[in-house]
């Protein structure tokens, strides 16, 4: 890499001077904050502190979001925040927001965040030199490097990739003509210089952004939400990039061209006149192509209708709207029939508990749950797998109004044994939570082996942490009449040696 630059004066450069000393919460921070819901939100060190990060360093993170522009200087939403609490879009706001952040990085050193940490620390050093001292610009190369693994080097090409359209001028639309030979050429291009059909693809389909073309296509339910809404609406060239069986735009033209090569060239050419004019009967099986041609491409534009209503509605947050559209998606596509869908689906899943949680609908919510749960307790996938221990903790909270302690039990234990080495602090809150009440219902069953057991794995837990002295004491003392009545003497005289010891 090279970093012979000549930055001297650091005054008028974009480049953040945010950091963190450790980076350890970021994680947990970010995910913290992009999903806490609050009508007039404003992340601050108030709201940090309420969230369990009162540490100084993850304090540092408010700065960092500033800089990233997912807030403003009062702590209010600021140009990203939007996409930042869209769980879709969350590391696409923060990728958006290093571009911006650290745009001279960007803009002099194009590849540095592909590179290793060292290779990124040498071009801080270079862009911040004789004006920071050598530990404070390892802090901010590590940020930004924390940061970059965070989003995902994809999710950053992607935005710079977005910055670069956004800056490109439109193409006329009569630039692209078709030559002799299946190429393009443009009227702005010299004479005899052409561009191939993927570019012309491009054009095209930038074009039609901007003049609705693919909207009459469109299933008169996806095309009512979109105008509705206004919002969200997939452009043909998501349509076509997104996915390869849509058909090609230029599909027919090219068909044509190959038919007219084959014909004698004093031939009446029939393929450019409109069948239905020269009352050309259609066969049985070129019926038969057109219609399953037809409705597989209706299908399509329904399921993106439908995928991309339902992402629409749960960023707006309009719960009682967005079940009905996630059931349908449920029914149509949860099937084997569908095998490319079931990232889709999956999501789907999950958001329909969600909805019904946020409507306090709980007996749909508990077998919409359940569904997570079974579907995804044992993913490979660690974000599915995370989902389904979170639908596990809500489970807990609608069961512990029911009363319901037959369920509970084993749900306390699935979950103790499940997060027992997670480390995210949310998840570690509730967790501990658990083990006070799971050690409560298990005292109820009057099983000396499981207090027993309940015990010590309470007292492992919170000995030493400063917490729960009163659930330390009754664990201790437990565990000592249960050595006791086991006749278990040794151990008993042990257990009631350590109590008097710490309580003593």
């Amino acid at each position: 890499m090279n970093l012979q630059m000549e930055l001297t004066n650091i005054k008028g450069m974009k480049v953040s001077e945010a950091f963190l000393v450790n980076t350890k919460n970021f994680d947990t921070i970010i995910n913290a904050l992009a999903t806490y819901d609050a009508d007039d939100i404003v992340i601050d060190s108030d709201l940090l502190e309420r969230l369990g990060y009162s540490d100084p360093n993850d304090l540092l993170v408010i700065r960092l979001l500033k800089d990233l522009n997912i807030i403003n200087n009062d702590g209010k939403p600021s140009t990203h925040f939007k996409e930042f609490q869209n769980p879709e879009t969350t590391n696409l706001a923060l990728a958006k927001g290093l571009t911006t952040a650290y745009e001279d990085i960007f803009n002099n050193y194009p590849k540095l965040y592909q590179s290793k940490p060292d290779e990124i620390n040498n071009a801080f050093l270079e862009v911040f030199k004789n004006h920071k001292t050598e530990l404070i610009i390892k802090y901010i190369s590590n940020t930004f490097y924390k940061m970059v693994n965070y989003v995902g080097v994809s999710t950053i090409t992607k935005a710079l990739n977005e910055d670069t359209d956004e800056d490109s001028q439109p193409v006329e639309s009569e630039a692209a003509v078709l030559t002799q030979n299946g190429s393009y050429r443009t009227k702005n291009l010299p004479s005899g210089e052409t561009i191939g059909k993927s570019d012309v693809e491009d054009i095209i389909n930038r074009l039609a952004g901007s003049h609705n073309t693919i909207e009459a296509n469109i299933p008169k339910e996806g095309k009512a939400d979109s105008i509705s809404e206004q919002t969200e609406t997939p452009t043909p060239a998501q349509s076509v990039s997104e996915n390869q069986e849509d058909p090609e735009p230029f599909e027919e033209s090219s068909e044509k061209k190959e038919k007219d090569d084959t014909k004698d060239s004093n031939s009446q050419n029939i393929d450019d006149k409109n069948p239905i004019d020269l009352n050309i009967p259609l066969n049985e099986t070129e019926r038969t192509e057109i219609s399953t041609k037809n409705s597989t491409s209706k299908q399509k534009f329904v399921q993106k209708a439908l995928l991309r209503k339902s992402d629409l509605l749960f960023k707006m947050k309009r719960w009682e709207q967005l079940i009905p559209t996630l059931e349908e998606i449920i029914n149509r596509y949860d099937t084997k029939k569908y095998p490319t869908l079931k990232k889709e689906v999956s999501k789907t899943i999950m958001r329909r508990a969600i909805s019904l949680l946020k409507l306090n609908r709980n007996e749909k919510a508990l077998p919409a749950l359940d569904q997570v749960i079974n579907r995804f307790k044992d993913s490979d996938n660690p974000e599915l797998y995370n989902q389904a221990s979170h639908a596990m903790l809500h489970k807990v909270q609608l069961l512990e109004k029911t009363g319901n302690s037959k369920e509970l039990l084993p749900l306390y234990n699935t979950i103790v044994n499940r997060l027992n080495d997670s480390s995210e602090i949310q998840m570690l809150e509730k967790l501990d939570d658990i083990y006070l009440k799971r050690f409560d219902l298990i005292l109820e069953s009057n099983n000396e082996d499981e207090i027993l057991d309940a015990s010590s794995k309470l007292i492992d837990r919170f000995k030493g942490s400063g917490k729960h002295t009163d659930y330390i004491q009754k664990a201790m003392i437990k565990r000592a009449e249960m050595l006791d009545n086991m006749n278990r003497d040794e151990e008993a005289l042990k257990a009631y040696n350590q109590f008097l010891g710490m309580f003593g």
